[in-house]
């Protein structure tokens, strides 16, 4: 796992998230067929998704005053898919640092290590669903607590089996901040 984590970008982001514990024999679903077609349905909004992006980088560069409103209309049409999706926790808006492998945020109590969760992020600002199952990778005291933290700790999580399309959205989401963010920083010093 470590030279996967060497090959992927690290970001400090905001997602927002939800998990549940599999080890609590979490059924979520009613039965496997509903499962399956679930699972289908998402794996082709991840698709479209992936596909959005590469032609919005053509739309960009072609009709740059058009782009910010379809923009604007796929992560009002996200937010609608994300709603629709909901079926467990509602997802809580998180500072993270975030790669593809894997994600670390602040967290109220402890989880065990090696705890075996499904993960699911709304990646920001375009609402954009990855999910993954994760294990807990680690739990280090947070340093900003009490001061400047209600949240004692930072948990760690490293992704387990993710879905290659949800791996692609999620690498293509860290590229892009990860350039939006080295250019403000240009900006900012110059």
């Amino acid at each position: 796992m470590s030279e996967e984590r060497r090959r992927f970008f690290r970001i400090d982001d905001e997602v927002a998230i939800s998990f549940h514990s599999l080890d609590e024999g979490y059924g979520g679903e009613d039965s496997d067929d509903y499962a399956e077609v679930n699972d289908m349905q998402q794996e082709l909004h991840v698709s479209i998704e992936v596909q959005i992006r590469q032609a919005m980088v053509d739309v960009r560069a072609q009709y740059p005053k058009l782009a910010p409103l379809l923009d604007l209309m796929n992560q009002k049409i996200n937010l609608l898919h994300a709603s629709e999706t909901l079926v467990e926790d509602a997802p809580i808006l998180k500072k993270a640092n975030l790669s593809a492998c894997g994600v670390a945020f602040t967290w109220g109590e402890a989880l065990p290590i090696n705890q075996a969760l499904m993960v699911n992020m709304y990646l920001q600002p375009n609402h954009e669903l990855v999910r993954s199952s994760a294990h807990v990778a680690g739990v280090d005291p947070n340093p900003d607590y009490p001061a400047n933290s209600d949240e004692a700790h930072i948990v760690r999580l490293d992704f387990d089996e993710m879905h290659h399309a949800f791996q692609e959205v999620l690498i293509q989401h860290v590229v892009q901040r990860q350039g939006h963010q080295l250019r403000k920083r240009l900006d900012e010093q110059d």
